[in-house]
């Protein structure tokens, strides 16, 4: 019996390993609050993503990232630049914001270079709340002693809540960093 089972979770493994190679892109779709991860022509799965904490406010107009601090998700098309762990996050990967185009933009804009921001995530839950979420918690009477994990079990999954930045559950993260590799490209839709 324990050998069956090793060889069905052998199965497993390597089923869910080999789609790592088939994955050619992923489309984020802001409005819809959804990733997509793509194989080749079809929808191979979907994710619920939570985006800005600014969000959250009905008088927030969303829109392409300008500049670090906006609270905006970029729009466009870039690279998974790099794949991170044990980071603010057990995982993450890098988007290639700015992309030339952001960068050009800025320019019109009058905005420096060097004010454009980045460090653009995909990611799960950070090891411990921001200091924005504690202070969110603070307002709301959740003490000290149990911010994390009521940010955990209510606030991160019912919330936008990141700076920017593309969150899905960590479990979620788990399954979509084993799938992307490195240069994966990645589409963001307003």
């Amino acid at each position: 019996m324990k050998t069956n089972l090793a060889l069905i979770l052998s199965f497993f493994l390597l089923t869910s390993l080999s789609y790592a190679q088939d994955i050619t892109r992923i489309v984020v779709l802001k409005d819809k609050r959804e990733l997509q991860l793509w194989e080749g022509k079809k929808i191979y799965k979907t994710y619920p993503v939570r985006l800005s904490l600014s969000y959250n406010n009905p008088l927030f107009r969303p829109g392409p990232k300008r500049r670090e601090g906006d609270m905006q998700t970029p729009v466009g098309f870039y690279k998974i630049s790099k794949k991170r762990q044990r980071t603010n996050y057990p995982k993450s990967l890098l988007i290639s914001y700015p992309n030339w185009k952001d960068r050009h933009n800025a320019k019109v804009l009058g905005i420096p270079e060097d004010q454009i921001g980045g460090m653009i995530l995909i990611h799960g839950n950070p090891y411990r709340p921001s200091p924005g979420v504690r202070a969110f918690a603070a307002k709301l009477g959740i003490s000290e002693d149990t911010v994390d994990q009521w940010a955990r079990d209510y606030f991160y999954p019912n919330f936008d809540w990141t700076n920017g930045c593309i969150a899905v559950s960590d479990a979620e993260m788990d399954e979509i960093f084993e799938l992307i590799k490195k240069d994966t490209p990645i589409n963001i839709y307003p």
